[in-house]
């Protein structure tokens, strides 16, 4: 598991509209790039795991934090595509320190 000390993103906070990423957004996606560590690109269908670390669990739905994450693996070139995630497990942790989490397998 590699802990990512950048407090996690909603995707209700990301897009002005259809087409143009929020200031927002853009700052979420250079912290996360700036700080996650270069990793071997895992290509092919790969089993993913996310923490989400808040400070109250009852923050927001789950599911809103998972996209802005994954587009980030993908930058960064953590996996190749994101249409090759085949398990996705996304947990919420109460924690004093806002931050996420994440372990990447392949599965070949």
């Amino acid at each position: 598991m590699i802990v990512i000390p950048i407090k996690p993103i909603s995707i209700n906070e990301c897009w002005q509209g259809r087409r143009f990423a929020t200031s927002k957004y853009k700052d979420f996606t250079k912290d996360m790039l700036r700080v996650m560590p270069k990793q071997k690109t895992l290509s092919g269908e790969v089993d993913l795991k996310i923490v989400l670390y808040f400070k109250s669990i009852f923050r927001s739905d789950i599911d809103n934090f998972i996209k802005p994450i994954i587009d980030c693996l993908v930058k960064r070139g953590w996996i190749e595509d994101d249409r090759f995630i085949q398990h996705l497990e996304v947990v919420k942790v109460k924690n004093k320190i806002e931050q996420v989490g994440i372990e990447l397998k392949e599965l070949n």
